[in-house]
């Protein structure tokens, strides 16, 4: 388990790879309307949200040690709406700091989620060399599509 654990640097290296391979997809598909999340069963959050988006929307994907435990109060503190402004950024400048000393979960995998479902193209796109064929299933009765695990991003990155 610690071997798939990336600090947030890697996981930067790991977003801009994913990214990257996505392009690739993006122009063999030019029709293609979606985003790239991180994703596991216990949730999802957006590729490129920052360390305390990712801990509001996919906790799991962040090791529990004494960084998120810092980070969480302060997270639910940002969502005061009644707070003042300069305590709010001063909350969110804590918040971003102790976020890149976050470990992140490389076990978590990359993928894609469609904003206009095109059934022909999710079917190709399950048999492409492009995606990760054995995490993606290969069944018309899903629409997953894997790109790969995040700790595969940042070691080496998908640029075939």
């Amino acid at each position: 388990m610690l071997e798939s654990m990336l600090n947030y640097e890697q996981l930067q290296k790991a977003a801009n790879a994913a990214n990257q391979h996505f392009k690739l997809i993006r122009q063999k598909y030019p029709a293609i309307k979606a985003y790239l999340v991180y994703s596991s069963t216990a949730g999802q959050a957006m590729l490129d949200g920052s360390p305390a988006q990712i801990l509001d929307e996919f906790p799991a994907m962040i090791f529990d040690d004494a960084n998120k435990t810092r980070a969480l109060p302060l997270l639910e503190r940002s969502k005061i709406d009644s707070l003042p402004a300069s305590e709010k950024m001063r909350v969110n400048e804590e918040l971003a700091k102790i976020g890149q000393l976050c470990k992140f979960d490389g076990q978590s995998q990359v993928e894609l989620r469609f904003s206009e479902l095109n059934y022909k193209l999710i079917w190709q796109l399950q048999t492409d060399e492009l995606v990760d064929r054995q995490l993606t299933p290969q069944t018309k009765a899903s629409i997953r599509i894997v790109l790969g695990k995040v700790e595969h991003f940042a070691n080496a990155g998908k640029t075939q």
